[in-house]
């Protein structure tokens, strides 16, 4: 299972004022729908993605998908 950091993502996004998914898939560069399914878990993250959120918000991949801790799961 691959794990997403949402707490880690809301954090950083919440440092440059972005509150709400529309402003973090704006931020990113992908679409708002991709970013509420990571944040529902409902989705196996694309690596294009996961990669746009880590650079828009200096986010190193290693913390975003981390292998345990405080992470959404979602089954590949």
């Amino acid at each position: 299972m691959l794990r997403l950091d949402t707490t880690l993502l809301k954090a950083e996004a919440a440092k440059r004022g972005d509150e709400t998914h529309e402003e973090i898939a704006r931020r990113a560069g992908i679409d708002r729908s991709a970013v509420t399914r990571l944040f529902l878990g409902s989705t196996v993250p694309s690596l294009p993605n996961v990669t746009a959120l880590a650079w828009a918000y200096g986010i190193p991949l290693d913390d975003l998908v981390p292998k345990e801790g405080n992470a959404v799961e979602v089954s590949a």
